[in-house]
């Protein structure tokens, strides 16, 4: 994304968020300081949700294809293995639903923050939101193995060592 296309986004944002801060934010500034403690939980799910996201942008390599396409090539000792078209549809969908889950997490943390439950911010910040995408990560991989089943898979750990050998090619995306 250009810097001058960053810029308005932030500006639009900005302008957008003024009820907001005037009508919430300003009557609470003594609690701002917590309030910004509790807020980098957000902004990386945030920044998840906007690495994710980007990869599906027409003529981008969704992110779990290059991490499926990586595993394919791994496994079958083939470095420029391309994916099949009914991995490539399931990849791009399964990298929809890791951007809606990074959303989801951002706006629940957020709305935590804000709302002065501090237990509950804890508790979901701490506990529930990694119990999430544990709960997806295994459980895709579940349904990957049967739904998939003709393919070669790499287990969790592995796959996790094939991306790490892979270095950073697989943050650029294609």
């Amino acid at each position: 994304m250009p810097i001058k296309t960053f810029l308005k986004l932030i500006a639009t944002g900005l302008v957008l968020s003024y009820p907001l801060l005037a009508h919430w934010v300003l009557p609470r500034w003594h609690t701002l300081p917590a309030l910004m403690l509790m807020l980098p939980p957000s902004v990386l799910n945030a920044l998840l949700a906007w690495i994710f996201g980007r990869t599906l942008r027409a003529g981008r390599e969704p992110m779990i294809s290059t991490f499926a396409r990586i595993e394919q090539a791994s496994l079958s000792r083939q470095p420029n293995a391309a994916l099949p078209p009914d991995l490539l549809h399931y990849t791009r969908t399964l990298t929809k639903i890791w951007s809606g889950l990074f959303i989801a997490m951002a706006l629940i943390s957020t709305l935590l923050a804000g709302s002065g439950m501090v237990t509950w911010w804890a508790l979901f910040t701490g506990l529930i939101g990694y119990a999430l995408m544990a709960a997806l990560f295994l459980g895709e991989y579940m349904f990957r193995r049967v739904r998939f089943a003709h393919y070669p898979h790499a287990q969790p750990f592995q796959l996790i060592w094939f991306l790490i050998k892979s270095g950073p090619i697989w943050m650029h995306g294609r």
